[in-house]
């Protein structure tokens, strides 16, 4: 995972991002609940988005994370908004099938202060399809 970003809050952002990504594979709630604001919108590489509680539920019931890659992260800051961006390749098993799938995707994340520390506010992940021609 690196950063582009000379702002010295890039490390923090990428801190917390690395955080995050642990506490997806061990299923830890309780990080993720300091990581993820309150009125956090996941948007998945299908469309569909989820609040917060909707995210947890997923984490919980519907998926096991098995490796989660950001190999080339951006970090642009917008005042006190943190924009990272970047690729990302995601293997997870289905609870229901046990199938296991991995995805290639594009994600944006946007982070903004909260309190001491930052918070992810919003999440979306683009899937990664040949280009045409």
């Amino acid at each position: 995972m690196t950063g582009e970003s000379e702002d010295p809050r890039a490390a923090k952002i990428l801190e917390l991002e690395e955080r995050r990504r642990a506490a997806l594979i061990a299923v830890d709630i309780a990080t993720l609940g300091r990581l993820l604001a309150d009125d956090l919108i996941h948007i998945h590489a299908s469309g569909n988005a989820d609040t917060k509680l909707q995210y947890f539920a997923l984490v919980k019931n519907m998926c096991e994370f098995m490796v989660i890659e950001r190999p080339e992260i951006a970090i642009r800051f917008h005042g006190d908004v943190a924009i990272m961006t970047g690729p990302m390749q995601h293997t997870v098993r289905v609870k229901a099938t046990r199938e296991i799938r991995t995805m290639d995707a594009f994600g944006t994340q946007i982070w903004a202060p909260h309190g001491d520390t930052w918070q992810l506010v919003l999440y979306q992940a683009t899937e990664i399809a040949p280009h045409l021609g």
